[in-house]
C-alpha cells in the first residue's frame, strides 16, 4: 500500500497547482470520448497481449494500477502514470483503484476539486479498491474544506484493521472542524504519536479537549 503521507502531501499540493489541457489518453477514462477504429483496435492489441504474458484482465489492471503508482512517485510523471490508470481501467473497469489514481492525478495537475469528487466516488462505488482510498478520500474533503463530508470515509477508514495512524488524526480533525467537539475530543484519545506530525500535533492540541 502507498504512504498515506506521501499521497496526503500531493493531494495539499495539489490546492495551488495549474490547470494543464492534456490529450484524450491522458485524461480520465480516455475523456469518455467515442474511439475511432485505430483506437479499439489498440485496445484489443493491449489486452491481447497483457493475456499473453499470462496474466488475466484484473491482474493485468492490478499491475497497471501499480505502475502508474510508481511513474508518479517515483518520476512525477503525471501524463505515463494517467496512461497507466488508463490501461487499468480499460482492463477492468470496475477496478476502483484506477479512480483513485485518477483522482489523485486530477488534483495534483488540474486543481479540479468537483471531477476528483466524482471520482474518488466512483472508485468507492465499484465492486473492488483497496482500502486507502477511504483515507485519502477522507483527507482530500478536509483539504478542501469539507469536514462534515470526510467524517464517513474516514470512519471507515479507522474500521479497516493495518490502517495507519493518520486516520484517527484525520477523523478527529473532521468530527472538531463540523463542530461535533465531544466526538473529536474522544477520538482524539485514539491518535497515535507515528501520524503524520502535522495532523497528529493539530488533533492533539484541541484546546477544548484539554482538561
Amino acid at each position: 500500500m502507498l504512504s498515506g503521507k506521501t499521497i496526503g502531501l500531493f493531494l495539499v499540493l495539489a490546492l495551488v497547482s495549474p490547470a494543464i489541457a492534456a490529450p484524450t489518453n491522458e485524461q480520465p477514462m480516455f475523456g469518455n470520448r467515442p474511439k475511432t477504429p485505430e483506437m479499439l483496435a489498440a485496445d484489443a492489441q493491449f489486452i491481447a497481449a497483457t493475456e499473453k504474458f499470462g496474466y488475466t484482465r484484473v491482474q493485468g489492471s492490478d499491475k497497471s494500477v501499480q505502475l502508474g503508482w510508481q511513474y508518479f512517485f517515483a518520476k512525477h510523471d503525471i501524463p505515463a502514470a494517467m496512461k497507466r490508470f488508463n490501461q487499468a481501467w480499460l482492463l477492468d473497469p470496475d477496478n476502483g483503484d484506477a479512480f483513485h489514481g485518477f483522482a489523485v492525478l486530477v488534483m495534483e495537475r488540474d486543481h479540479d476539486v468537483a471531477q476528483a469528487v466524482s471520482l474518488f466516488q466512483q472508485g468507492l462505488a465499484k465492486p473492488r479498491q483497496s482500502p486507502g482510498i477511504y483515507l485519502d478520500y477522507g483527507r482530500f474533503l478536509l483539504n478542501v474544506k469539507r469536514p462534515a463530508d470526510a467524517i464517513a470515509p474516514l470512519r471507515h477508514a479507522v474500521s479497516i484493521p493495518g490502517m495507519g495512524p493518520d486516520a484517527e488524526a484525520l477523523l478527529t480533525l473532521a468530527l472538531y472542524q463540523s463542530g461535533d467537539v465531544v466526538g473529536a475530543c474522544l477520538e482524539r484519545a485514539k491518535v497515535q504519536d507515528g501520524a503524520q506530525a502535522d495532523i497528529r500535533d493539530r488533533a492533539r492540541d484541541l484546546k477544548e479537549c484539554k482538561a
